[in-house]
């Protein structure tokens, strides 16, 4: 299954990527796994050039049994969810009236049993609207409300994509409350602003790439099955301290080869780390027809003929959330000082604009991807 979670890196750097351009110094947060499980759902029922293009942005030209990675996926992933305040919500809704076949239906419920969701749009779309951001607001125990805002859906709305992720950063290691001061966050080389540093102490993964001048950490959270990477520019050559000429050299490869886990060594890390809160709202259908998915949105040509025999059902909007609150929660004490390693503590102070990824250990698939500019 290497080549699959090497597909959903690659649309999640992609997407990434678009994101931030549109906000340069603005705070980002994105869960590209649920606009990968929608895709792929589109995907099963797509067909001529209409698959090409979305095979082609979800990266799966050679990915054979997409059904099945998704499906470990989300049993390894609900089973984070059991211990970890995280919440994915993807679904793939399709107005009641273009009759999606059986066929299309049944060969769903297995790899994607909660996704598709059929239902009235065309004629009811205040009360459509209402009920999918009460179900959004209910699976993500209320941390999302009113995802849909009034008249979005209506009587041409045919099919509407839609995300909702919410984590609440719990560290494997827990800080001191007591320890979290107010500190100073570089906004760019000249302008500053206040923030609440949290401060550790733990055994953390830690690599320095002078050439890029870049400072990667990974810290685990609960369970240690999940953990978040920083990616932190040393330099400060622009006026977001690095932060534009990171994002430019950003590529699949280039995340690939910085993140490696073999590439990155144990060290005992004094961390100072800002608290922060983000939430973003996107309507992706822009940022998905410049990756190139173009005849989806289109009823003159979209071609979902393996979903329904209906001519003109097309994407009509897709609508994606996420929201990360990163704070002192904690589930261990680390007590550096009775760990035996034969190594010299390091300072790790995250005071300017970096990026970041919360990823799957087990497969290092991405599950929010971020960017923090400040306060």
């Amino acid at each position: 299954m290497e080549s699959f979670h090497m597909a959903n890196k690659a649309l999640a750097i992609d997407i990434f990527k678009k994101l931030s351009e549109k906000s340069r110094m603005e705070n980002v947060i994105f869960s590209p796994l649920c606009l990968s499980y929608s895709l792929a759902l589109l995907l099963k029922g797509a067909k001529e050039n209409n698959a090409t293009e979305i095979q082609k942005v979800l990266h799966f030209e050679n990915v054979k049994d997409y059904d099945f990675g998704f499906q470990t996926l989300t049993s390894d992933i609900n089973k984070i969810s059991a211990t970890l305040p995280l919440k994915l919500v993807k679904r793939l809704y399709v107005d009641s009236s273009l009759n999606c076949t059986k066929e299309f239906i049944n060969s769903s419920k297995k790899p994607y049993p909660s996704e598709l969701e059929i239902i009235d749009i065309k004629t009811r779309a205040e009360e459509a609207r209402n009920q999918i951001n009460a179900s959004v607001k209910e699976l993500t125990d209320g941390n999302v409300e009113n995802l849909l805002s009034e008249c979005l859906l209506n009587e041409n709305t045919n099919m509407l994509m839609l995300g909702s992720a919410y984590l609440k950063g719990c560290w494997l290691y827990k800080a001191n409350e007591s320890e979290t001061n107010e500190g100073v966050f570089n906004i760019n080389k000249t302008e500053t602003k206040p923030v609440q540093i949290i401060q550790v102490e733990a055994i953390l993964s830690l690599r320095n790439i002078k050439e890029c001048h870049l400072t990667i950490l990974d810290i685990p959270l609960t369970g240690k099955h999940i953990s978040m990477l920083i990616l932190m520019p040393k330099n400060t050559e622009d006026d977001c301290t690095g932060l534009e000429k990171l994002e430019q050299d950003l590529t699949f490869e280039n995340y690939v080869n910085w993140t490696n886990p073999s590439m990155m060594a144990n060290s005992k890390v004094k961390l100072s780390l800002p608290k922060f809160k983000i939430e973003s709202n996107y309507n992706l259908n822009d940022n998905l027809k410049s990756l190139g998915i173009n005849d989806a949105f289109d009823e003159e040509v979209a071609d979902f003929s393996g979903m329904s025999e209906n001519k003109g059902l097309s994407i009509s909007q897709a609508i994606y959330n996420a929201s990360i609150d990163i704070s002192e929660d904690g589930t261990e004490t680390s007590d550096v000082k009775r760990e035996r390693y034969l190594i010299s503590k390091t300072e790790c102070n995250i005071d300017q604009p970096f990026l970041f990824f919360v990823r799957h250990k087990k497969t290092q698939s991405i599950l929010f991807c971020g960017k923090y500019c400040g306060p």
